[in-house]
């Protein structure tokens, strides 16, 4: 055995800063097999092609590789295919950075705590705005305008999303089919309305997704529970035919906050969007 080649196993502990329980266990799961071991003391001995494939392992598994993973890559011995492997763990990597980032914006939406000095500014103040174009997940039912129906068409759209694996950014929003709805003739329990939330598809999917956006509306913020919300669509509608707006769409309603990140009705806060050609 010649050993100015090879390196006993404490060796390649130091050089490498791999405790020998981890070497040992590559060896046992045999992804990391000594060049040789000696038949009578049971010392393990390691070449410098091993030293470097146990940087290669520490690497593999930096950037998210199992130990299975990385075994069958380091067994194949196919650079097509293990480029191609690599590749895959880099979208897959890639996705996880993306849940996580919507995931974050969620929990900033549900700490979204708008202070009274912002309240104070923007209560009541209407202006013209740019709705960017965006895909929805949408689910559009008739119905009363009630809380109760809309806890139920709220979970039938979260439903929707998730078993369609879809990813939710923003806003839940309601959309009103039916003419001047959102401030008149609340009693009635027939109308035509849409539940719908923006998501990171870009596709249309026929009763599931839907493209959503690309107009001028015009915009006011409502702060508190929904019981005050008909003075100030007749405020906004207001504002549209003084400035000479033509209204070419639906109400919206935009639930900034609503009940699913604060429990009192208080602190709802509601933009009101009415899209208009200028």
């Amino acid at each position: 055995m010649n050993r100015d080649k090879l390196f006993q196993i404490g060796e390649v502990s130091k050089l490498s800063n791999m405790p020998v329980k981890t070497i040992r266990y590559y060896d046992e799961i045999g992804l990391l097999k000594p060049e040789q071991v000696n038949p009578e003391s049971g010392y393990r001995y390691y070449s410098h092609r091993q030293i470097m494939l146990i940087l290669v392992i520490k690497h593999l598994k930096n950037v998210g590789f199992s130990l299975a993973e990385i075994k069958h890559l380091l067994g194949k011995e196919d650079m097509e295919y293990n480029k191609i492997q690599i590749a895959k763990k880099y979208k897959e990597i890639d996705d996880k950075i993306n849940d996580l980032l919507l995931l974050k914006e969620k929990i900033r939406f549900c700490l979204n705590d708008t202070s009274n000095e912002e309240k104070i500014k923007n209560e009541g103040v209407v202006k013209l705005r740019y709705v960017p174009e965006t895909y929805v997940a949408y689910l559009r039912e008739r119905g009363p305008v009630s809380s109760e129906s809309f806890t139920v068409k709220y979970c039938k759209l979260w439903s929707l999303i998730e078993k369609n694996n879809l990813h939710a950014v923003k806003h839940v929003q309601a959309i009103y089919y039916d003419s001047c709805i959102a401030f008149e003739n609340r009693n009635n329990t027939d109308f035509d309305i849409e539940v719908c939330a923006p998501v990171t598809e870009t596709k249309e999917i026929p009763g599931i997704v839907r493209k959503f956006g690309g107009f001028n509306a015009v915009s006011a913020y409502h702060y508190g529970n929904y019981d005050s919300l008909e003075a100030l669509y007749t405020k906004v509608f207001k504002y549209a035919v003084d400035h000479g707006y033509k209204i070419r769409g639906q109400a919206i309603d935009n639930y900034i906050v609503d009940i699913i990140s604060t429990s009192n009705p208080d602190n709802y806060v509601t933009e009101i969007l009415v899209p208009v050609d200028i």
